[in-house]
Formats: C-alpha cells, structure tokens, sequence
C-alpha cells in the first residue's frame, strides 16, 4: 500500500498551510508597510495621472496572495490621494484581490473541502442552504462575513472558495460588505496626510500624543460598533 496520501488529504493540507500563512503574513508585512510610507508616497506621487492605476493593481496583488491586510492599505491609498480617489482605488484594488485570491484558493482547494463536508451529512445539510440554496441569501451572508473590521480578507476569501461559494455572489457580497469599513479607513489615511506629516513619525511629532491617541480611541469605536453590528447579524442568520 502507498504511504502517500490521496490527492484530496494533500489539497486540505494544502489548504490548511496557506490558512496560517495568510493570517500571520498580512499583519508583519503592514508593518513594514507603515515604516516605508514617505517612500512609497513619494514614489506614487512621482507618477502623476498613473499613480491611481499602479496603486489599484499592487493593492489587487497584496492583497489577493495574503501579502497585507485591505485595511492598511486602504489607509495608504487615503494617505497618498485623498479621500476622494482613496475610496475608489481601494476599491477597485480589494475586488481584483477578491478574484485572484479566490480563484487561487480554488485552484489549490478544488473540491476536497466540500467533499469534506458532504461527507458528514448534517455539514453538508447547513453548506447547501448557506451557499447554494439561494442567491441572495448567499450574497447577504458573504457582505456580512466582510463587514468586520477584523475580517481577515485573505482568510475568508479561502474559506468561501474552498465552502463552494459561487463566484457571483462572493464579489457582488464582497463589494457591499467592504465598502464600508473601507472608507473609513481611507478617510482615516486622508486625515494624517492633511496634516502635512510625511509619515507616522512625523505626524505624532505635529498632532502630539494626546491627539493622535485620542483620535485612535475614536476610530477604535467605530470600528467596535461596525463589529457589533456584524456578529449580531450573522447571529440572526444563524451562523
């Protein structure tokens, strides 16, 4: 008998492996990210009318193979354009990220999962009405599984593939549930930049401490509440 195991155990190791690459990577990348934020402002802004365009696609890519997380990001695109081509840059960027990180889960997931699940057939009872009973339904719960600030955007767009998700649905729910979360987060880049800082550093040493602390203190409980409202409506679907 062969030692190696069946093409299906791979595909969840697989799996499983990029699960935990895809929450650890994102965070240490942002960080890198903030500490190179003069650099890349620069750079972006050196390039004028195709600044927009660049950052779009390198968003789209970040975020799609689980290099950085969409929010800090989206803080980026508000901190290097402004609010008002901040928002539509990230979003164009965090649905190109939804697709190749989706169709990337999928190559490597294929069906192994959902067998998986259908294997048990109370799993596959609950995945059936969740993502193939109806559209709609499909496409409320995947704009609520984004709505979280802390929703891992790499991670779930792997378990929507890798669950059986329908394609449709999973960017049609992604943009409404991102949208949100997003703004705030480019409106808070957009802020920091008004002050004329060319990075962190320098926007603590203009704002003071007590400033910036206060305003984090602010963004933290928009954040908490968009988080609330979010657990409470999965928790009235069920899930």
């Amino acid at each position: 008998m062969s030692s190696v195991p069946p093409t299906r155990d791979i595909r969840i190791i697989a799996t499983a492996a990029l699960a935990l690459a895809w929450f650890t990577l994102p965070l240490a990348f942002s960080i890198l990210l903030f500490a190179k934020l003069a650099e890349i402002t620069d750079w972006l802004h050196e390039h004028h009318g195709s600044g927009p365009w660049i950052a779009a696609g390198a968003f789209a890519v970040c975020a799609g193979f689980g290099l950085l997380p969409t929010y800090a990001q989206a803080v980026l695109m508000g901190w290097v354009f402004g609010t008002a081509i901040g928002v539509p840059v990230s979003v164009a960027g965090y649905v190109g990220g939804a697709v190749l990180g989706y169709g990337l889960s999928r190559l490597l997931t294929g069906d192994a999962i959902v067998r998986r699940i259908d294997d048990h057939p109370r799993w596959r009872v609950v995945r059936s009405s969740l993502v193939e009973a109806n559209t709609w339904r499909t496409m409320g719960l995947v704009a609520l599984l984004r709505f979280p600030p802390n929703s891992p955007f790499a991670f779930t767009n792997l378990v929507l593939a890798a669950s059986g998700v329908r394609f449709v649905p999973m960017i049609i729910g992604s943009i409404a549930g991102m949208l949100p979360r997003t703004f705030i987060a480019v409106w808070v880049g957009a802020q920091g930049a008004a002050t004329g800082a060319k990075d962190l550093k320098e926007l603590m040493e203009k704002q003071g401490l007590f400033a910036i602390a206060i305003g984090f203190v602010i963004l933290i409980g928009v954040l908490a509440i968009m988080q609330h409202v979010g657990k409470r409506a999965l928790a009235a679907a069920g899930l």
